[in-house]
């Protein structure tokens, strides 16, 4: 009883419900507002849910049908939504277990740390679901409607459903226990956890890949995969084994079908007890260490005059803050650098481990194709960019010190300049990645490589300034954990649709250059400008309503 209610205290606080409600009863206006918002970013990705991704389930379920396996569709979206809960979910568990503001509340009460795991877990849970309903839920509603399942197909779905975040937040969630117990090293700590966390995702990736490592398959190996009742089921669900179970457990049928539940159930409690247990034991000491801070050291007088007499440009000093800022919290590191070291590592090991990759490679960089290969450089450095949600949160990140930035002694001009230019650095994280490539596979000239990256950073503009900007007009600072900054910003999604709407028009510009006829570098030179005066834009509104904005935001 005392768990339940703390489970729906903190789900309490996750959701804002006393907020809604208040706003539903005093505000309908400002809620009707925010309910606009997310109805009008749903609608803009609608489109690209259904051609994209729905299309694609439904060609696989075309294509496991043609050879009798559908059931692959169900396989294959059980292994993406649970690799995607567990990669994705390192930061948020860490956040929510370790930086929240009402941690200082609930320690003192008379709860035990399990219970405190346990209902942090809970919230954790029940928010992933928002995560693998799109992506599950479409997958048993063409198998289920397509193959024409009986009743007893549905329930058994939304078991499955209800269960498949379980396992991989688990697995992160006793990840992350060892990892605060570990790294409690003083000074060093706040390092040492990113490094872990770095780790964590490089490892899963690796045994991702030796796991799925494969001789290269003869034509009697892919004829027996493709005979086999459950072959490709097999093949797929190597990448994540229980989904074997939960596949079977939906298609199966009669006591086949209970059996393979009960062992995928009987995985998933085990799980949770292990995470309880852990956290039972390990919570509070990876929790105190982490509230522990390190002496200063203390600055000799010669060093503080130097310090002192040191100049430089206020737009490069905001710019050195958001960086210092970002270091010393990793949760912000983390999820601002993540995807530049988990997109990479991703496409990397299979290029380096594998053979399947070779003659799609050998075909893609064919010399006629190097004005393709080029172009494909500079727009991985933009996207990268885009999923880097520096900008759209670099004023939500403040949170209730936001009023510290309303009276330091900079115009909002500058400081808008300065968060610029630490975001434009943050895509120069990228750039290392790209000459990687470039050593091993494309083989970029100097000239080659350097026109990419240029091309790239441009690229990177139109999402830095269009993210900064919304986030401007409605920056989120009322927050309870750092991840929530993220996590459940709009403006994240909002700067990711503007920024994916320009890199559209970019496509579409070098679309039509190449159809007519231009030569590389005009269309170079054309997609650098266009990319530009994409990004110069959101940049002259910021610069006009920078002062009333900074006057008329409320830091909470």
């Amino acid at each position: 009883m005392r768990l339940w209610t703390l489970i729906k205290q903190q789900l309490h606080v996750a959701f804002n419900l006393s907020a809604l409600r208040w706003y539903a009863r005093y505000d309908r206006k400002k809620l009707a507002g925010g309910v606009a918002i997310a109805v009008a970013v749903i609608a803009s990705l609608v489109p690209m849910y259904y051609y994209v991704y729905l299309q694609f389930l439904d060609a696989v379920f075309l294509a496991g049908l043609t050879i009798g396996q559908p059931e692959i569709l169900l396989t294959l979206s059980l292994v993406s939504a649970s690799f995607i809960v567990l990669f994705f979910g390192i930061a948020f568990v860490m956040s929510t277990f370790y930086f929240s503001r009402d941690l200082s509340l609930l320690v003192p009460l008379p709860l035990t740390p399990g219970e405190i795991v346990g209902a942090k877990f809970a919230v954790v849970l029940v928010q992933e679901y928002l995560t693998v309903l799109p992506l599950f839920l479409p997958a048993l509603i063409i198998y289920g409607v397509r193959m024409g399942t009986g009743i007893a197909f549905w329930p058994a779905g939304l078991a499955v459903l209800l269960l498949v975040p379980v396992l991989p937040l688990t697995v992160v969630s006793a990840a992350i226990l060892l990892l605060m117990r570990s790294t409690n090293l003083g000074r060093y700590k706040d390092f040492l956890r990113l490094v872990g966390m770095v780790l964590l995702v490089v490892i899963l990736l690796g045994i991702n890949v030796l796991v799925t490592k494969l001789a290269p398959l003869t034509q009697e190996d892919v004829l027996a995969l493709l005979l086999a009742e459950d072959g490709l089921i097999r093949f797929i669900a190597r990448l994540f084994p229980p989904a074997l179970l939960a596949t079977r457990a939906l298609v199966a049928g009669g006591v086949a079908s209970v059996l393979n539940f009960l062992g995928y159930l009987a995985i998933n409690l085990a799980g949770i007890v292990l995470t309880l247990f852990l956290g039972e034991r390990l919570f509070y000491r990876g929790l105190i260490g982490g509230e522990e801070v390190a002496a200063r050291k203390s600055v000799s007088q010669s060093r503080l005059e130097r310090k002192m007499a040191r100049v430089s440009s206020p737009a490069a000093a905001i710019a050195a803050r958001e960086i210092k800022l970002l270091v010393r919290t990793p949760i912000y590191l983390f999820n601002s650098i993540g995807v530049l070291i988990i997109v990479p590592v991703a496409l990397l090991l299979p290029l380096l481990m594998g053979e399947a990759v070779d003659p799609l490679l050998a075909i893609f960089l064919q010399p006629g194709n190097r004005f393709f290969v080029n172009l494909a450089g500079a727009a991985f450095i933009a996207i990268m960019g885009a999923f880097t949600p520096a900008s759209s949160r670099s004023f939500s990140r403040e949170g209730k010190q936001f009023w510290l930035s309303q009276v330091i002694p900079v115009p909002p001009a500058v400081q808008i300049r300065g968060k610029i230019l630490y975001s434009l650095l943050l895509c120069l994280l990228s750039v290392p990645l790209v000459i990687l490539l470039s050593v091993f596979f494309t083989k970029w000239s100097p000239p080659e490589l350097l026109l990419v990256i240029v091309l790239g950073l441009c690229g990177c503009l139109p999402a830095v300034t269009s993210g900064l900007l919304i986030d401007l007009l409605r920056p989120y600072l009322n927050w309870d954990n750092p991840q929530r900054a993220i996590k459940q910003n709009m403006n994240v999604v909002l700067g990711m649709a503007v920024a994916a709407l320009c890199y559209w028009l970019l496509y579409l510009l070098a679309k039509h250059l190449y159809r007519v006829g231009f030569s590389e570098y005009v269309i170079y030179a054309a997609l650098a400008a266009a990319a530009l005066l994409l990004g110069y834009i959101p940049y002259l509104v910021m610069l006009q309503i920078a002062d009333r904005r900074y006057r008329d935001i409320v830091a909470p």
